[in-house]
């Protein structure tokens, strides 16, 4: 229901950002303009080259089908959420997720906690592959509390971005309790 919710404003928000304001017409909108499937060749002007032409081409790639057919890239990431326990990580990615141009690993990693002896190549191998401008991000909350995890991800990459989540200790603490108490009902209460 979530997830059809954001779907629903993201839609709107694009459809919704040229509505008229009161008492003034909406101007029309003009078509944005196809992209272009083959760069120019240099000396030539990008006119005369016709759309047949350019589908027989065959280095003629869309990004779509280079996705499909995995000659995407597997990538270090670019951005890693990291917090606290119960904080909503986990919301945060499958928000970040409905975006077409981000991709995220499935599960967490745990990389620069508990399986750093594993090397950057392992690390790289779980990455999911991506298409130039698409951003891959991974989620390990309990980098948050590594003492190590700073200085490895910047030994990897000093551009990678930390999204930091945190939530008020007390629902925090509260929200910990209940799953905890879901899971096994025998441990004590407050």
């Amino acid at each position: 229901m979530l997830f059809l919710w954001l779907y629903m404003f993201y839609s709107c928000a694009g459809s919704c950002a040229g509505l008229a304001t009161r008492g003034s017409p909406a101007p029309p909108r003009a078509a944005p303009p196809l992209p272009q499937l083959l760069p120019p060749v240099p000396g030539e002007p990008a006119e005369e080259s016709s759309l047949e032409e350019q589908r027989a081409a065959p280095d003629a790639v869309s990004p779509i089908s280079a996705f499909f057919n995995g000659s995407g890239t597997k990538r270090l990431p670019q951005a890693i959420i990291i917090g606290v326990k119960k904080g909503g990580t986990r919301a945060l990615l499958e928000f970040l997720r409905v975006h077409p141009d981000v991709r995220a690993v499935g599960a967490e990693p745990h990389f620069f906690d508990r399986n750093y002896e594993r090397g950057l190549a392992w690390y790289r191998d779980l990455m999911p592959r991506t298409l130039e401008g698409q951003i891959t991000m991974e989620k390990t909350p309990s980098y948050f509390v590594t003492k190590e995890a700073p200085a490895r991800i910047s030994s990897m990459s000093k551009g990678t971005k930390l999204i930091v989540v945190v939530r008020d200790p007390v629902t925090r603490a509260i929200s910990d309790y209940t799953q905890t108490l879901s899971k096994k009902p025998d441990i004590p209460t407050f």
